[in-house]
């Protein structure tokens, strides 16, 4: 059940989003936001809000195609991407100098499709260990040093897409079920997951973009802290350099 305390009126909504009531009316019957309605009066759901807010409203700029959205992680993580020629590294670079963090979710929202399952224990187990997939997310982010416990939040995972397929026919993973546990991300790219001496982890760029994606404070707060470890990274004025060299 909602607390009360979590609604906010169709006014403050539209405030805090900076856009109008009408709008706010218009992203709730597109399913855009979370709201219910008691007698008369629409109530939106200030979780909802502060999530498009942070993570999904739309920043200037085209997102990176997969390529080089991976090329973007691959090369913030302290690998070489090889698909990516010298001018278009030129490119990554710049726009490591110059995005901050709040323009990440957008940028490269391009490098996976995701997708949020149901899995039993033992093919989770299994998942775990699987070559063809990696670990990401909360348990990743503590695996790479940064301050953030998994608790009871999903698991995830970047998992390739014949492996994925695969999975899906076996029905090892269920697609429709109301009750999901694990996040699965299918890299928009072929053989990214594991670069020569990565582990069964998910490079630390592409971790700190997927709890970037999730837009909470502790999870903005772990990627801030996880890209520090790769080189200076822009929050404000800080910006991403020193992996580059």
């Amino acid at each position: 059940m909602v607390d009360s305390a979590d609604l906010l009126p169709v006014a403050r909504a539209a405030q805090v989003l900076d856009i109008s009531r009408e709008r706010v009316r218009e992203l709730v019957h597109g399913g855009k936001l979370d709201a219910i309605r008691i007698g008369r009066e629409l109530l939106v759901d200030a979780r909802s809000v502060e999530h498009r807010k942070s993570v999904v409203k739309p920043v200037a700029g085209r997102p990176l195609s997969g390529r080089m959205a991976w090329g973007f992680l691959w090369s913030l993580s302290g690998h070489r991407p090889q698909w990516i020629s010298p001018s278009e590294r030129v490119r990554l670079k710049r726009y490591a100098r110059e995005r901050e963090l709040a323009h990440w979710p957008r940028l490269l929202s391009g490098r996976a499709r995701v997708h949020r399952v149901r899995m039993l224990p033992g093919p989770l187990a299994r998942l775990r260990e699987d070559p063809h997939a990696v670990v990401s997310g909360p348990v990743a982010a503590g695996h790479y040093g940064a301050d953030l416990m998994a608790g009871g939040a999903d698991e995830e995972f970047y998992v390739d897409a014949a492996r994925f397929d695969e999975l899906a026919r076996s029905r090892r993973l269920r697609l429709d079920s109301a009750a999901p546990n694990v996040v699965i991300r299918i890299p928009a790219l072929h053989g990214v997951l594991r670069p020569p001496g990565s582990d069964g982890h998910a490079v630390a760029a592409a971790v700190a973009a997927d709890l970037l994606d999730a837009g909470d404070e502790r999870s903005v707060l772990a990627a801030q802290q996880l890209l520090t470890r790769l080189g200076e990274v822009r929050s404000g004025a800080a910006k991403v350099g020193g992996v580059w060299k």
